[in-house]
Order: C-alpha cells, then structure tokens, then sequence
C-alpha cells in the first residue's frame, strides 16, 4: 500500500507540476570542459553572468536522446543523438516564442518555441555513433525527426535545421 501511495504521489506531481518547474531552483553548474554552446536572452537559470553555458557533459547530462531519420544532406537514414531540445528549455528556464539559432559562422534561424512540443527536435552531438566535428556539422546540430512528419520535409523546416550551432537566444 505504500508503494502505492508513492507511485500516486509521483504520478500527481509530474501530472501536475510543468517540466520547468521540476528544474527551478536547481542551479547549473559551471562547465568543465570545452563550451559547445550558450544559451541567453529570456532565460532564469544562469550560471556564468547573463547567460548559460554548456559543455559537452553537462549538455549530456540533461539529456541522451537518439532519432533515426534521414536529412536532405545525407543518403539513407542516420542515428542523430543529442539533448532535447525540451530537457534544454526546462534546464535554463527559457521563455518566450522564438529561439534565435546561431550557427559558427554567423547563419542565424528563428525557430518557433512551438516547433520544440510538435516534433520533438534535438541538439545532436553524434551521427551514427560519433561525436561530429566542426568539419562533419558539429559541434550541435538541430535535429528534426524529418521522416516523422512529411511537413518537416520542407524547405522552412531544412532552413531550421542548424548545424555548428555556438548559440541560443530566447525571445
């Protein structure tokens, strides 16, 4: 009986309590290794000044996701693995509408915050099990499951999908 009471208990609060607040309160910690990524603009949980910043295993540690879709880049079907994009905006306590996606060499996106509930969409950091390179669309790439949703196949959505991503912004 007591397990069931705890089972309810959980099931009540991940029912009721919203992604973002399981993360509030829990500040991020400062990276270690090399920073892949920042995320700034309208966003609450900071760990460096303004902004939040990203290692490869902090990025990790929020999420470990795999899709396996073919892209309009590549020849057959690839594993993409990354953090979604959701475990990302719950961690920093983004809000807004639109995340602003710069890519290394200045290309920046506006991808709709809703783009993130309706499919799901990663930062992957791997394709078929190997960390991606600058040379091979790395560090991040954004990763829609195109194969998913004939919408996605569009040429608005291959416009979305940035690679050698260096920052997000939230407006």
């Amino acid at each position: 009986m007591k397990y069931v009471a705890c089972f309810l208990s959980a099931v009540l609060l991940f029912t009721l309590v919203p992604l973002q607040q399981l993360f509030a309160d829990i500040p991020l910690p400062e990276p270690t290794g090399k920073i892949i990524l920042t995320v700034d603009g309208r966003i609450t949980n900071k760990n460096l000044g303004e902004r939040t910043v990203f290692d490869h295993a902090m990025l990790a540690k929020l999420d470990t996701f795999t899709i396996k879709t073919s892209t309009p880049w590549d020849v057959g079907i690839s594993e993409f693995t990354g953090c979604r994009l959701s475990k990302l905006v719950a961690a920093t306590e983004a809000q807004g509408t639109i995340m602003l996606v710069t890519a290394l060499d200045g290309y920046e996106v506006a991808v709709p915050i809703s783009d993130i509930e309706k499919y799901d969409p990663i930062l992957a950091w791997a394709k078929n099990g190997n960390v991606m390179t600058i040379r091979e669309k790395g560090p991040l790439w954004l990763i829609y499951p195109f194969d998913s949703n004939s919408e996605l196949r569009g040429m608005e959505y291959s416009a979305r999908a940035v690679w050698q991503i260096e920052r997000i912004a939230f407006q």
